[in-house]
C-alpha cells in the first residue's frame, strides 16, 4: 500500500476515499432515479449527480472508472429519457427545452471527458 506520492491521489488511502464518495453518489443517484420516475417530479437530480461525477472524474479518473463506467452512464441516460418523457409537461414551458438541452450537453461532456478517457487512458 502506497502512502506517499507526488499528488494527493497517489496513495491508496486517498484513492479509496475518493472512490467511496463516487460510489455513494452513484448509489444515491440510482435510488433517486427510481423515485423521480415512479413519481414524475419535475426536478433535475440525475443530471446534477452526473455532473458531479464528471467533475470528479476529470481530476480523479481512475477512482471514477472503478465505480461508474459506460453501463452506469447508459443507465443514467436511459433513466433521464424515461423521466423526461413522463415529466416534461410538468416542467414550466419556459424551462422545458433548456432542461433537455442541459441534459444533452452533460451527456456529451461525460462521454467526451470521461468515457473516451477510460478507453484511451
Amino acid at each position: 500500500m502506497s502512502y506517499w506520492g507526488n499528488e494527493p491521489i497517489d496513495n491508496d488511502f486517498a484513492f479509496d476515499q475518493v472512490g467511496s464518495y463516487i460510489y455513494l453518489m452513484r448509489e444515491r443517484m440510482f435510488k433517486s432515479m427510481d423515485v423521480v420516475i415512479d413519481k414524475p417530479h419535475p426536478e433535475q437530480s440525475m443530471i446534477a449527480s452526473l455532473q458531479c461525477i464528471r467533475l470528479l472524474a476529470e481530476q480523479f479518473p481512475k477512482c471514477v472508472s472503478v465505480n461508474f463506467g459506460k453501463s452506469e452512464f447508459e443507465e443514467t441516460k436511459a433513466a433521464f429519457k424515461k423521466w423526461y418523457d413522463v415529466a416534461h409537461k410538468k416542467i414550466p414551458a419556459k424551462y422545458r427545452e433548456a432542461v433537455l438541452e442541459a441534459a444533452e450537453t452533460e451527456f456529451a461532456l461525460f462521454e467526451e471527458r470521461v468515457l473516451k478517457r477510460y478507453q484511451t487512458g
